[in-house]
Order: structure tokens, then C-alpha cells, then sequence
């Protein structure tokens, strides 16, 4: 195994991709939390790195696939990984792979260099247009279970605007508990557009 030409440019590209994916894609969302970008990157130089290294093994893509299971398990099990964090997690899982296996098959680095940025391009613009469709969200918990009725939407997105000082566009009503009379509410800000500021 040659590791210039077989590792280290396969490594570089995988680095890249996952510095703009996560770094500029997911990142410089209000929607995402910073301290998974560091999750995110290592998981997928590890990937590359063990698809790579073991790619004269019989059992490397399965070796590989398990490995990256047993870990992804025993630290993620107890987790509550939203959904949009764990699309993030698989992707930065399974592009190394492809990145990985470059060589042993007839794909030209090109191509690959091509996929991965059409890959790139593909996730940052979709997340950005659903971002500006559906806007960042938030979970929280709400006392006023009066206003839950269907009947009372409107006053219901004017009282939370007003309470998170940002304007409010769409509620998902999650959870009512009647015996401490609060719901969770998944509540969707528009990004669009900001409260006028209060008159004192």
C-alpha cells in the first residue's frame, strides 16, 4: 500500500468535504449545536482511516461497518439525537466509505472529487431551504393549557412570539400532561422576520 497515492488523498478530500459540510452546512445553522461539528469530523476521519488502512482485508467493509456500529452504540443508545443530527452522523459515517474505496474499484479520484462535491453542495442547499421554509425550532414547555384548543392558535403563537422575543409561525403540540396542566410544544421561529421592539 502506497500511502501517498492510496491514503493521503482520499484523506484530504474526505477532510475537506467534512470541513465544509459540517463546518459551513451544519454549523452556521441557529438550528445546530456547535459541539457536535467535533462528533461529526472525527467520526468521519476515523471511518476513512480504518476503511483504508484495512482495505487489503478480507472483511474490511464489515469489519468497518461494525466497528463504527459498536461505538455508535454504546455512546448514542441513551441519547436523544434529534433528527437532523443523526442525518448529519450517517452522512459523516458512510462518506468515507465511498472516499475509501476509490481505489479498489474503477472510479477515477475526479469522479469521486466531483461526487463528494455535488454531495456538499446537495446538503448545504436543502438545509438552508428548509431552514427558510419551515425555520429553526425549539422545545419547550407551556403552562397556559387553555390556549392548547385549536380554537385559540392565534393567541397561542402571539403569547409565545411575545415570550421568546422572537415572532413564531408554527407550534407542534408534542406532549399534554392534564394532571400538571403544561404541554411541550416543538415551536418553529421565522427567520425571516423579528419582533418590533417593545415601547417602554
Amino acid at each position: 500500500m502506497n500511502l501517498l497515492t492510496e491514503v493521503l488523498p482520499g484523506f484530504a478530500l474526505t477532510l475537506a468535504t467534512g470541513i465544509v459540510v459540517f463546518g459551513l452546512g451544519y454549523t452556521a445553522s441557529r438550528r445546530s449545536r456547535p459541539e457536535y461539528f467535533f462528533t461529526f469530523l472525527t467520526f468521519s476521519v476515523m471511518a476513512y482511516l480504518i476503511t483504508s488502512l484495512l482495505r487489503d482485508v478480507q472483511l474490511t467493509l464489515g469489519f468497518s461497518f461494525g466497528l463504527l456500529a459498536v461505538f455508535t452504540i454504546l455512546r448514542f443508545r441513551s441519547i436523544n439525537i434529534p433528527v437532523r443530527e443523526m442525518t448529519y452522523l450517517y452522512l459523516s459515517i458512510m462518506l468515507p466509505f465511498a472516499n475509501a474505496l476509490f481505489v479498489a474499484t474503477r472510479v477515477r479520484f475526479e469522479d469521486v472529487l466531483i461526487i463528494n462535491g455535488a454531495l456538499a453542495l446537495f446538503v448545504i442547499i436543502v438545509d438552508r431551504i428548509l431552514l427558510a421554509y419551515f425555520g429553526s425550532s425549539q422545545t419547550v414547555h407551556y403552562e397556559k393549557i387553555d390556549l392548547i384548543q385549536a380554537n385559540n392558535e392565534r393567541a397561542l403563537l402571539d403569547d409565545l412570539s411575545q415570550r421568546t422575543g422572537r415572532r413564531v409561525k408554527r407550534y407542534i403540540v408534542e406532549e399534554i400532561d392534564f394532571l400538571r396542566d403544561t404541554a411541550l410544544l416543538t415551536v418553529y421561529f421565522d427567520e425571516g422576520s423579528a419582533l418590533p421592539p417593545s415601547k417602554p
